[in-house]
């Protein structure tokens, strides 16, 4: 999907040469997919004036003045967007004018997938993953229908959308998460007045969400998939079995364990120490990998450590791409589950429930917010009933 967003940046002194009081222009250069456009801040500064490394001027006070200038274009960028659908460079023209609101048939012909986009792009706020999660949507649902229009959002597009869904046979709460974005997408376009509320196919669609699945490996699986030998060392094959035992290891989630590098990891007295921020929480956690599984993380990462902060321990593997290996796995290791990474935090959580540790230490280690969530892996496994029956018949 082209990108829509402008692109803003100081240009100072572009035509190389000075005034007669040795000063040159300040612009702003808007760039938008390969084209520029240069917009006159009217402040001319002297060359000793202007910071080349930061590109700014060194005065705080034209700082803030060029600063209010851009963002001025900015917010002029996102309100035309907000009421016409879409924006090019040539729309700067306009900058300055007192919009016109487009008229009620103008609006239903306006592309609701730009708006949607225009809608994502002023989402800042959001966490990577949400934001990543939402673009993946609006690219779905560009491959269904790349031109709707406001007119054409009605029930049947809606159930047409739900359709095609199906028929990539994605898991049914990818379905609904999708749903969910393209829902939240028409309620801001009622409240923006671009769409009738009574107009809303939501109203009537339900959309149908089941529970998550929770699957893990017994000890005896983990060991299988621990001895599996490869013919030759550092494959594919073998990078993915060593990131998904380091997940079943330390209950980190793909994410998180795909951006760790040299500096996440220091020596203290009780062995090496992971230090890290999960990506979908923002909170910061500790793992001493010395101690966890009898430091057989520690293994791991010794194995596969880079020599400096550039490189991530797994670079390279992304997660569709480990699930399709992990299913080779599981056949190699004579498991009879079809893997994703996903299981491998649940088996971590698994684990630490068949170790009879708290249930509030489990949530501190798996940074739950809530010990209800935690408390989903209160499920019997097979070794945990294998214990009870010895300790049973033992009394």
């Amino acid at each position: 999907m082209k990108s829509l967003y402008v692109r803003y940046e100081f240009i100072f002194n572009r035509k190389k040469s000075l005034n007669s009081n040795g000063e040159a222009l300040i612009q702003i250069r808007m760039y938008l997919n390969g084209l520029n456009k240069f917009y006159s801040t009217g402040i001319y500064v002297k060359p000793s004036e202007w910071n080349e490394s930061k590109n700014v001027p060194k005065s705080p006070i034209l700082l803030r003045k060029v600063n209010s200038i851009k963002q001025e274009l900015s917010d002029f960028e996102f309100d035309y967007r907000k009421r016409f659908g879409s924006f090019e460079l040539k729309h700067f023209d306009r900058f300055g004018e007192v919009l016109e609101l487009p008229s009620t048939e103008k609006i239903k012909e306006t592309s609701f997938v730009h708006f949607m986009v225009n809608q994502h792009l002023a989402e800042k706020s959001l966490r990577q993953a949400s934001w990543g999660k939402r673009l993946h949507t609006l690219k779905v649902f560009n491959e269904f229908r790349p031109n709707v229009s406001f007119s054409e959002i009605n029930y049947s597009l809606i159930e047409g959308f739900d359709f095609f869904l199906h028929s990539k046979k994605l898991h049914a709460n990818t379905i609904a998460n999708h749903h969910k974005h393209i829902k939240k997408y028409i309620l801001r376009a009622i409240k923006d007045d671009l769409i009738e509320q009574k107009a809303n196919p939501y109203l009537f669609f339900k959309v149908k969400k089941v529970e998550a699945r929770s699957q893990f490996l017994t000890s005896d699986e983990i060991e299988r998939l621990e001895n599996l030998v490869f013919e030759e060392s550092n494959t594919i094959q073998e990078r993915v079995r060593d990131m998904f035992l380091f997940g079943i290891y330390t209950g980190l989630r793909f994410n998180d364990i795909y951006k760790l590098r040299k500096m996440n990891f220091y020596d203290s007295p009780d062995g090496m120490v992971l230090n890290y921020q999960a990506n979908k929480t923002l909170k910061h956690g500790v793992k001493f990998l010395d101690i966890l599984f009898y430091g057989k993380p520690r293994k791991i990462v010794d194995k596969y450590i880079p020599d400096d902060n550039t490189k991530t321990l797994f670079k390279g593997l992304t997660n569709p791409k480990v699930n399709i290996i992990l299913k080779t796995l599981s056949t190699k290791a004579r498991i009879a589950k079809p893997l994703c990474f996903k299981d491998a935090r649940d088996t971590f959580a698994t684990q630490l429930i068949n170790l009879n540790l708290p249930l509030t230490i489990i949530q501190a280690e798996l940074q739950h917010g809530n010990i209800r969530i935690t408390s989903k892996y209160l499920h019997v496994t097979g070794d945990g009933t294998k214990k009870a029956m010895k300790n049973l018949w033992k009394q």
